[in-house]
């Protein structure tokens, strides 16, 4: 394992999940192009990458079946997940969300738990982070870019889900900077548990899985959804992120 890679890249998705959260309150609904990007990189990096490494892993004498299993398993239930967590997330209309202070929307509790399900879920980035250096630096590196991306989206909804909560920014900032300190521990949990071969193939395909419900069932609808006139150019945006997943896997071989 490349231990100062690994620090790097558990380093990097503060500063874009940071970033995401400050484009939530300044730049709002002009983001969707870099939605469609990361929503390209990350099912590039499903396809390409944590896929096939998981089947190498798993091994071709047990079949398909746990890859394909382990896959439809992370796709499911991150879909479930984000089914609750992003149901009033900043890509879905909140970003009208209250302004600090203004006291029309009473603190929800369901609100705060959906900051709380974001960060958790930052935490699990850093996990696939971790698990893909375990792999080999080559995986970690491009999970890794793909994660960088997706934490951009994540900064963005914690904050607006915050706001939606009745919130002040101050508070908002607050929980912003906690998802964005989560992946560094995920990284850690990550690249110490002991795994075997086997389960770290299932591991790496639930996260193809994970990876794959996000950008084609989650970042890419929502980056289409205030802007459905622009949908051909997103698209074309997406391709463009995905492109840029497998010029890097070019590059490092």
């Amino acid at each position: 394992m490349n231990q100062p890679l690994l620090i790097v890249f558990a380093i990097l998705p503060f500063f874009s999940t940071i970033i995401g959260g400050l484009a939530a309150l300044r730049a709002q609904h002009r983001l969707h192009p870099l939605m469609a990007i990361a929503a390209g990189m990350v099912i590039a990096t499903a396809l390409s990458d944590l896929m096939p490494e998981a089947a190498e892993l798993i091994g071709d004498d047990v079949g398909r079946l746990p890859l394909a299993t382990a896959m439809i398993a992370g796709y499911l239930a991150f879909s479930a997940v984000d089914a609750l967590l992003h149901a009033r997330s900043w890509e879905r209309g909140w970003v009208g969300a209250p302004e600090p202070d203004a006291g029309a929307t009473p603190i929800s509790p369901l609100g705060i738990a959906q900051s709380a399900g974001i960060i958790f879920h930052s935490m699990l980035d850093g996990v696939a982070i971790g698990l893909g250096f375990s792999a080999s630096a080559d995986v970690g590196i491009l999970v890794a870019v793909a994660v960088l991306a997706h934490d951009f989206a994540d900064g963005l909804n914690v904050v607006t889900l915050a706001l939606a909560a009745g919130n002040s920014q101050r508070i908002a900032r607050v929980v912003l900077i906690l998802d964005a300190l989560a992946p560094a521990l995920g990284v850690v949990i990550g690249s110490q548990v002991p795994l075997a071969r086997f389960q770290l193939g299932l591991l790496l395909g639930a996260f193809a899985g994970v990876f794959l419900a996000i950008g084609a069932g989650h970042l890419l609808p929502e980056a289409q959804h205030r802007r459905p006139g622009m949908a051909p150019t997103l698209v074309l945006a997406a391709a463009a992120g995905a492109v840029v997943i497998l010029v890097i896997q070019a590059m490092l071989g």
